[in-house]
């Protein structure tokens, strides 16, 4: 499992600058602020400027810090903060109309590494939530939705489009088993920059906890120690069960053969009755190669 160890001065001044190079990979330049946010908050602010301050490898301008000789994504932060409002506010309004279905428990906006942090023609990626034993009609009908309005992304076409490749249900709020075994960075900043739109329940608090996630100051109100409770499955419709088998047969039955090739043998295309992952063109192993090979250079260079 990824995770940052802040044991000491040395091991703080290190994470400090390899969450700066991580976001350096999406040309993100971060606030002090932003960069506090992904670490032990027993690290205080102040002690996160005097590092940024102090080390050669960064350099900042207007209250940004980024790796040196890296200013050029300045503009383009600027650029992609215009870009997350547009697409924001079309999730917004995809929000409306599945929020119609009480299975759906959570909608949150995902794969936005870094705030307000997307790129003019990318899709809209949304993490969705369900109810236990309702995954499937869920997905069916928020696919309807989205394809009887035309706002499916396509090979040709993904600008402003709304992707539905990630489901889970109550019953597996746990994210563990979906992480690449030796380190997965790329899995540590998506699950702390998910931006939530929609909340039933209070599930998300749930699933915040469940994934050993209670930042207040990020994700709002959430108490450290929030205890779990045990979910209550309440007897279900042997109608809806019903039409949550003949969902899923339909959906497998159309899936493209690409994806059913994938199906539980790669690390993005995870199907069952409590997941639905589907991303052929899941990069996590990439962006670890990238980001321990920029480490390598930049520690290589301080020995």
């Amino acid at each position: 499992m990824f995770k940052y160890e802040l044991n000491n001065q040395d091991k703080i001044n290190e994470t400090i600058i390899q969450v700066v190079v991580f976001f350096d990979l999406f040309d993100f330049p971060v606030t002090a602020y932003e960069l506090w946010q992904y670490l032990d908050k027993k690290v205080s602010l102040q002690d996160i400027l005097c590092v940024l301050e102090s080390r050669s490898e960064i350099e900042s301008k207007n209250g940004l810090y980024f790796l040196a000789g890296r200013g050029e994504i300045l503009k383009i932060r600027q650029a992609r903060h215009n870009y997350y409002w547009r697409k924001y506010k079309i999730a917004q309004r995809f929000v409306g109309y599945f929020s119609f279905l009480p299975f759906i428990k959570v909608i949150a906006l995902a794969n936005s590494i870094g705030q307000f942090n997307l790129r003019d023609g990318s899709d809209i990626d949304f993490f969705i939530i369900t109810s236990v034993r309702r995954i499937w009609l869920t997905r069916l009908f928020c696919a309807g939705i989205a394809k009887i309005l035309n706002s499916r992304p396509t090979p040709k076409n993904k600008k402003d489009k709304i992707c539905l490749s990630f489901y889970i249900s109550e019953g597996n709020l746990n994210l563990d088993n979906l992480q690449i075994v030796d380190g997965d960075p790329y899995f540590f900043f998506w699950l702390r920059s998910l931006v939530l739109l929609y909340n039933k329940d209070k599930v998300y608090e749930k699933f915040l906890v469940a994934n050993r996630l209670s930042f207040s100051e990020v994700f709002g109100q959430l108490a450290d120690n929030m205890p779990v409770t045990e979910q209550k499955i309440v007897a279900p419709s042997q109608m809806l069960n019903f039409f949550e088998q003949e969902a899923r047969k339909i959906q497998l039955i159309v899936m493209s053969p690409a994806l059913k090739k994938a199906m539980n043998n790669s690390i993005g295309v995870v199907i069952n009755d409590n997941i639905i992952k589907l991303y052929l063109q899941d990069k996590r192993l990439e962006y670890a190669e990238k980001y321990a090979n920029r480490i390598r250079q930049i520690f290589k260079k301080n020995n």
